[in-house]
């Protein structure tokens, strides 16, 4: 329920400031330039987020996190109340709103990875906070994409901030009053993972261990190329479907609430059981059908019932991306999960900056859906094609073994 309030908020957040930079730009380009803006304090911040995941609680740093996004919100409120709100303001927002989020991630995912023990339990609970995700993506999105158009973006921003204040509170009592979650680590606390690997006294070693193509590099580049594709696809997902007009955001909120919805569902259905080994059998091929499906959503972008339903479709796929991730992370067990996702956001960051950088130029010149149809084909496809050449080249599907929820 917490992560559920947090992540409902944040994807209200999103929105606004996708819908806000192309109010105030009136370019289809400002949507990839918010999210190059959100993609730099991931390569800033990883020696910090590296050592405060080290020696804070996981449940504390996700709580601080969302104490800073809530005071981003307000400020922007703020902002749009005086009417003095600029495109660099928005951009900033969104830098500094990204730049407690890169605590949050590491932290969530170094939370799950200390719950399990094998590769079902982590399947599992992954699809659970998935499901609890898209969930907050059914909320977030569905309702932002009505108060945008009906009582505007200060009343929304405002609404935002308050739901930002609600879930902090609701934290407080989950993890301190209820879990009674102690502010640091212990010094043998924070090297264990499930009872499992020390954690690596620096970097080096779990550079090494997560990029080179010797060891995990392959899972890693497949999970990099799906995350990339999902993200800069969904820049452009706002100006895709409404071409800019603010009284077209009911279109954009409804495809990815019916989107969030079918994930959910998805979510539950892979989470175990003789599904859920079938899932993580056959990852790559799902992982592909799902890109092929946006792929000819893309292509039907203009029309909104159409686009509404492919959209759903590729929800229901998205069981595979999931799994994928849970796959890639057994893998870094070894590594440590809080540590390995620390580097890997390090290279993520600079990877969206450039991709933002490069959909923003290419938007310039070519149409949202030509660009938008360009990422999902070669990211997308071939986040699937490098999945089947790492488990191949690995010989084993996981390296550790299963164990019943």
């Amino acid at each position: 329920m917490s992560t559920f309030q947090s992540q409902s908020t944040s994807a209200l957040l999103l929105l606004l400031l996708s819908l806000l930079a192309l109010r105030v730009t009136g370019s289809p380009a400002s949507a990839p330039l918010v999210v190059a803006a959100g993609a730099l304090p991931a390569l800033l911040l990883v020696r910090a987020v590296r050592i405060v995941n080290q020696l804070v609680d996981h449940r504390w740093v996700m709580l601080s996190s969302d104490a800073g996004a809530f005071a981003v919100t307000v400020t922007l409120w703020l902002l749009v109340r005086a009417g003095g709100l600029q495109a660099w303001q928005i951009y900033v927002g969104m830098f500094l709103f990204a730049g407690f989020g890169a605590f949050y991630l590491p932290a969530m995912r170094g939370w799950v990875a200390g719950q399990t023990t094998g590769l079902e339990q982590l399947t599992w609970l992954n699809a659970m906070l998935a499901v609890a995700a898209q969930a907050s993506v059914v909320i977030g999105w569905a309702l932002g994409g009505v108060l945008a158009s009906s009582i505007g973006f200060q009343a929304s921003l405002g609404l935002c901030a308050l739901s930002y204040l609600i879930g902090l509170v609701l934290q407080l009592v989950v993890f301190v009053v209820i879990n009674r979650a102690p502010f640091r680590k212990s010094a043998v606390a924070w090297r264990t993972v499930a009872a499992g690997p020390v954690e690596p006294e620096g970097t080096a070693g779990v550079w090494r261990e997560v990029f080179s193509p010797r060891r995990l590099g392959l899972f890693t580049a497949a999970l990099l190329l799906m995350e990339l594709s999902h993200t800069l696809g969904f820049s452009m997902f706002v100006p895709l479907l409404t071409g800019g007009a603010a009284d077209r955001s009911w279109i954009a909120g409804t495809a990815n609430a019916c989107f969030a919805l079918a994930a959910m569902i998805s979510g539950v259905l892979v989470s175990g059981g003789t599904l859920g080994r079938w899932t993580r059998s056959w990852v790559p091929h799902i992982v592909l059908a799902g890109f092929c499906v946006q792929t000819v959503f893309g292509l039907n972008a203009a029309h909104p019932v159409r686009a509404i339903c492919l959209y759903t479709v590729v929800g229901l796929l998205s069981g595979g991306d999931a799994a994928l991730q849970s796959e890639v992370q057994d893998r870094w067990r070894p590594a440590g999960s809080a540590q390995a996702f620390a580097v890997f956001g390090a290279v993520q960051g600079p990877s969206q900056l450039v991709g933002s950088l490069l959909v923003a130029g290419l938007l310039t010149c070519l149409s949202v859906g030509t660009v938008y149809l360009g990422i999902i084909m070669t990211l997308g496809l071939g986040s699937g094609l490098v999945l089947v050449l790492a488990r191949t080249r690995a010989g084993v599907r996981s390296p550790h073994v299963e164990a019943p929820v």
